[in-house]
């Protein structure tokens, strides 16, 4: 049985902790010749929170405003690691969404028809897990896909 995965997708969120899973994927997509999709979520709740106190902030700044601030820093940070790691050759496509983490790379991944999924984990344990819970965890209960969990670094 020959395994030919032409489709990835790594998550970041521009942590040190997804950082070595976005060096495997740039890695493992130029070693396999695949087509990789760089993704950054930004997260819904950031969103509704900056809108919610918007009224709050003495600035002219509108919520639209901030969320395309959001978007192009994304693009910038997903841009600049691709340029640091010499990857430019092996990113397809670089995605910024919004959504909750999980279900966007998992909505994206059947969208791209992705083969195989690189996500990095934080490592959480015990309280901080049971109430923040695990984007790497909800991905591989529902993923279409193979996936890859990238431990952070050990400190």
């Amino acid at each position: 049985m020959s395994i030919n995965i032409q489709t990835i997708l790594v998550g970041t969120d521009f942590s040190e902790a997804s950082q070595p899973a976005t060096t495997y994927a740039f890695r493992l997509a130029r070693a396999l010749r695949a087509r990789l999709y760089l993704m950054h979520v930004v997260p819904e709740e950031d969103l509704r929170l900056i809108t919610s106190i918007n009224q709050y902030l003495q600035s002219f700044i509108t919520p639209i405003t901030l969320t395309d601030i959001f978007y192009t820093e994304a693009d910038k940070r997903l841009t600049q690691l691709m340029e640091d790691a010499q990857a430019t050759d092996v990113v397809q496509e670089r995605l910024v969404v919004t959504g909750q983490p999980a279900d966007a790379i998992l909505s994206w991944a059947v969208a791209k028809q992705v083969q195989l999924i690189i996500l990095g984990t934080h490592g959480r344990r015990g309280v901080q897990h049971f109430f923040m819970g695990s984007v790497a965890e909800r991905v591989l209960h529902g993923a279409p896909c193979a996936v890859v969990v990238v431990p952070a670094k050990p400190q």
